[in-house]
């Protein structure tokens, strides 16, 4: 019996048998340290809409920010996760907080990019949307600089964040990807959420492990928990960049938590990309 529970606990732990979620909260796996943050609470994030081309269909944003003064200010797109939006997408990992107390200099701008996966469609390109609707929105509507951009996202929108530098490189000047929600393979993909891709062509496209080697010398920084169920392709992809130090595993799994502890390191490297 002891054998036998050993070997179940062991499948568990690599994902063979459901439970694993439980199983990493039991151990401590998700312990992920709370940030030190400051006292302040922010003002509540802007929003607005518009009428989106790529999409076929009016997209809601929501925008973030330290105190400008007079300062001209860039923008970091904030990428949101699965069944997300952009109001959540601009509150996690507590930096609306780290940005009101701080002289960061920029805005954080997310719109809503569907459930996609954030690359391109027969119907709907939300990427294509961030890039040439809602910067130029930004630039005319918000008076912001989108010459060049940092791009942040968590899960889902970490994926985007890459594909994003994969696809507009040149007017990309930092990414900060969370626990990028990447799949090994089309199979994969398919098991875990169908429909993230229209087919084994779309997901070779669309494949950042493939390409990884097309990251050289891009500013960019991974972070993952160690526990998260997508750190197995991450490490993967790790593998493959030419820089694997930019990507970096601490405690915690694929949640807020894990977010919230890496935010203010996040914001810090933002900050200093957009100076």
């Amino acid at each position: 019996m002891a054998v036998a529970a050993g070997t179940g606990l062991e499948l568990v732990d690599h994902a063979v048998l459901p439970g694993k979620g439980t199983l990493d909260e039991a151990l401590g796996r998700c312990d992920a340290p709370p940030p030190a943050l400051p006292a302040a609470a922010p003002p509540p994030p802007a929003t607005g809409s518009f009428e989106s081309r790529r999409r076929g269909r009016t997209v809601a944003y929501a925008l973030s920010s330290a105190p400008s003064g007079d300062r001209p200010l860039g923008v970091c797109l904030a990428l949101h996760g699965f069944g997300s939006n952009p109001l959540q997408a601009v509150n996690t990992g507590n930096y609306p907080r780290l940005l009101a107390a701080s002289s960061a200099p920029f805005v954080l701008a997310a719109a809503d990019g569907g459930d996609g996966y954030w690359h391109p469609h027969a119907t709907d390109d939300p990427l294509g949307m961030l890039f040439t609707e809602f910067l130029p929105l930004l630039a005319s509507r918000h008076g912001l600089q989108v010459d060049r951009v940092a791009v942040a996202g968590w899960s889902m929108g970490g994926y985007g964040a890459l594909l994003s530098a994969l696809t507009y490189r040149s007017q990309i000047r930092y990414v900060a990807a969370s626990s990028p929600a990447i799949f090994r393979d089309y199979a994969d993909a398919e098991r875990v959420n169908p429909g993230a891709y229209d087919s084994q062509a779309d997901w070779d496209r669309h494949d950042v492990t493939a390409r990884a080697a097309e990251l050289a010398g891009l500013p960019l920084r991974i972070d993952i928990g160690a526990a998260d169920p997508f750190a197995p392709a991450v490490r993967r992809l790790r593998d493959r960049l030419p820089d694997p130090s930019v990507v970096t595993f601490t405690t915690g799994c694929h949640d807020g938590r894990y977010w919230d502890s890496v935010g203010p390191s996040q914001v810090e490297s933002l900050t200093k990309a957009l100076a």
